[in-house]
């Protein structure tokens, strides 16, 4: 991990600053106790408790890099992209990044530190970044207790995870952007209406920040050809259906070698309220 993100991170057990080592394997803090975290081959550092959870498994993990690497979600990632721009972010955070698909994608001439709770999640993220010589960070943590430090991030992506508004608002600047992804009302209509006799649309992002002054929404919207079981399923394995849907309304799936679905964002836009005021 490159040592200008290390100076974004604090110390999960005491909150001091931290540094890299000079031989850049390992990360410790300046408290007193000098807490020691090690690097991973691959790059990034577990600051997760050992009672904090593990998130996503290896093989959900694989299969979302399996779907998205095909490229079906990349105009969502241009767009974010375009954002980013348009608020000029420099250092930025992807929290609950997953395997890492975005943070990658976007890290080009930012500081970008992805984090998530799933530790195979970070790990495919790492050597993704290693083995294609990118710049991006990534640090195994929960969201609700960011490894930042205060008032350090230009913007926050949190795309498909839940919104920790009081840590984001901690680790944002005075007038820093959190920029929320979330289904929109027709978000994979197609792939519910394969298997629901009664598919219903989507109610939308119920966790938004109360604390944040909304600068605007949008809506992403735009049909696909899924193509092949592998990516069927990939996709059907990503979503939350996957879990509450029977074995016999799975087995929907298995015959079909295309699937078009409608792919529906809603991106809203908000702005940190600079602290004090």
């Amino acid at each position: 991990m490159h040592r200008s993100i290390i100076d974004l991170l604090i110390c999960p057990v005491c909150g001091a600053d931290v540094a890299l080592t000079e031989d850049g394997r390992s990360c410790v803090c300046r408290g007193t106790r000098r807490h020691c975290f090690d690097l991973a081959k691959s790059g990034y550092l577990n600051l997760n408790p050992p009672t904090g959870g593990s998130g996503d498994e290896r093989a959900a993990i694989r299969a979302r890099t399996c779907f998205l690497e095909a490229g079906y979600y990349r105009p969502l990632a241009d767009r974010i992209g375009e954002i980013l721009c348009e608020i000029s972010a420099r250092d930025v955070l992807d929290a609950g990044c997953g395997e890492g698909y975005y943070t990658n994608l976007l890290s080009a001439g930012r500081r970008m530190l992805g984090i998530d709770l799933s530790k195979s999640g970070i790990e495919a993220a790492a050597k993704s970044a290693k083995a294609k010589g990118l710049s991006a960070g990534f640090a195994v943590s929960s969201l609700f207790t960011l490894p930042v430090r205060d008032g350090s991030l230009d913007a926050i992506l949190n795309i498909f995870a839940p919104c920790a508004e009081g840590e984001f608002a901690r680790a944002l600047r005075d007038g820093g952007h959190l920029l929320l992804v979330g289904a929109g009302e027709r978000h994979l209509m197609g792939l519910k209406q394969q298997i629901y006799e009664h598919a219903y649309e989507n109610p939308g992002r119920a966790d938004l920040p109360e604390g944040m002054t909304l600068l605007r929404r949008e809506r992403l919207s735009y049909t696909v050809t899924v193509c092949g079981q592998e990516h069927i399923q990939a996709l059907f394995s990503m979503t939350p259906y996957y879990w509450r849907t029977s074995p016999t309304d799975r087995a929907k799936l298995d015959p079909l070698e295309t699937l078009e679905t409608e792919l529906d964002f809603d991106l809203f836009l908000y702005q940190s309220i600079k602290k004090g005021s």
